[in-house]
């Protein structure tokens, strides 16, 4: 039972450990210790290959530290396992734009926009569109 005071919880993936592994690895991405929160992630993906959010996490980290070849491959993963997940689009799009892959990154913008719209994420859409048109502008 929940009281007053109590820490919330996020429950990104089922198992309880590595769901709190997961979350120690996103404090330490927070902190700016990515080779840190790499290691946690890849930690959670040796348990279980199929965990989304540590394959989007660990992309991140990779796009932090300038390793986009593997931050571009941890995206894609992550989007074999899920399609439906307009974040991760985002986020493979502003390492395209790193790569200067400007075409599929307009094409995963507007792919995001689908889902968020098809999802009914509003925040989502108008933050996919602002990308949109920022990347049509440069």
């Amino acid at each position: 039972m929940k009281r007053p005071g109590d820490l919330v919880t996020q429950n990104y993936i089922s198992d309880p450990d590595l769901n709190d592994l997961l979350i120690q690895g996103m404090e330490k991405g927070i902190q700016g210790d990515y080779q840190g929160a790499i290691a946690d992630f890849t930690a959670v993906l040796q348990i279980n290959s199929s965990e989304i959010e540590a394959y989007y996490n660990r992309g991140i980290a990779y796009g932090r530290i300038n390793n986009y070849q593997a931050a571009i491959a941890d995206f894609d993963r992550a989007l074999s396992l899920d399609k439906e997940a307009a974040y991760i689009y985002i986020e493979r799009a502003k390492i395209g734009l790193k790569l200067g892959n400007y075409q599929r990154a307009i094409d995963d913008v507007k792919t995001a926009m689908k889902l968020f719209q098809k999802q009914g994420n509003t925040d989502g859409y108008q933050e996919a569109q602002k990308l949109l048109k920022k990347m049509q502008s440069s």
